[in-house]
């Protein structure tokens, strides 16, 4: 289980994690565990539409062999 999310800002990632965790203690729900890991570089421009293009060429590539 897994939810890829891309923000502006940490601050906005955070708040959204916030109401996501919130979110599934309502009702019945006594207990939930949210672990957050954070992928952040200032080297290079990267997106979630990038790492699935890379992705794809590297199948291509591994089925034209």
């Amino acid at each position: 289980m897994g939810t890829v999310i891309e923000a502006d800002s940490l601050n906005k990632l955070l708040e959204v994690a916030k109401k996501m965790h919130e979110a599934v203690l309502s009702g019945e729900i006594k207990r939930v565990v949210t672990s957050i890991k954070i992928d952040d570089r200032k080297d290079k421009k990267l997106s979630m539409l990038g790492k699935i293009k890379s992705v794809k060429n590297k199948l291509d590539k591994e089925w034209i062999q």
